[in-house]
């Protein structure tokens, strides 16, 4: 049953904090939920989109989303991005740009929200202000959202599914340092390597207790996009409690 619940859902209150954070009237909660899943669904797309300019080089690093959280206060929407550790000096010119497109896109997006006699009496659903600020994460070798887009470059550059598992596992214990990892699971499903029939092959060093709550684990699903079809990414990552993400402003 471990693997039949979503780990980050098992383990709200325990080890995983929500990552929305509000109170809001009934009436108005199903357009709440809508404006997040947008919110969220518009970040990732905009930092992928990015990724394929002229200065990936500089940004690659950079553009690498590892999590979002959304708080409100009234007519105000408070969004904190983690991304991954720079790997080079960033001007704040290029901070600006990305954080004044990225704010008017979400304008733009919450502003065609359906809407209803009572909605539109409350400006603020409809026309909020956003607030955007930058985090770093520490350890972004340690988080499942970057991993799995890491595998999931590698599977649709048409490398074989086998050597990218092991470069990976191989690059993120070498990453670890501090030995704050404790195991690592990894799932791909689908048409492997092009054969007609899909299967599914995983990849695990370590341990990963998912039916003990106390554990801190983190997990993220993803598919990627290859030429023979869809493939579907999982990926476990047990850490230690101690590990979190370094809320450090970029500046």
């Amino acid at each position: 049953m471990g693997q039949k619940v979503n780990p980050l859902v098992f383990r709200v209150n325990f080890t995983e904090k929500y990552r929305s954070n509000w109170f809001v009237n009934p009436s108005t909660y199903q357009q709440i939920i809508l404006q997040d899943y947008l919110i969220r669904q518009n970040i990732f797309n905009f930092f992928e989109k990015i990724n394929y300019l002229k200065n990936k080089k500089n940004l690659s690093h950079f553009l690498n989303v590892t999590e979002i959280t959304i708080s409100r206060k009234f007519d105000q929407i408070f969004i904190s991005i983690f991304i991954a550790a720079l790997s080079s000096r960033i001007e704040q010119e290029k901070f600006d740009l990305i954080l004044s497109k990225l704010q008017a896109i979400l304008l733009k997006k919450l502003s065609f929200l359906p809407s209803n006699k009572f909605t539109n009496k409350l400006n603020y659903l409809n026309y909020p202000k956003i607030v955007i600020t930058l985090k770093q994460s520490s350890t972004p070798n340690l988080n499942a959202i970057f991993i799995a887009k890491c595998l999931i470059n590698e599977l649709e550059n048409r490398v074989r599914f086998r050597k990218a598992l092991k470069s990976i596992m191989k690059s993120i214990y070498k990453q670890d340092k501090a030995n704050q990892l404790l195991g690592i699971k990894i799932n791909i499903s689908g048409r492997l390597n092009g054969i007609e029939m899909a299967r599914s092959e995983w990849i695990r060093q370590g341990r990963i207790p998912l039916q003990t709550i106390s554990s801190t684990i983190d997990y993220c699903n993803e598919t990627a996009q290859t030429k023979y079809g869809i493939l579907g990414v999982k990926v476990w990552v047990c850490k230690r409690k101690n590990v979190l993400n370094k809320e450090v402003i970029l500046k």
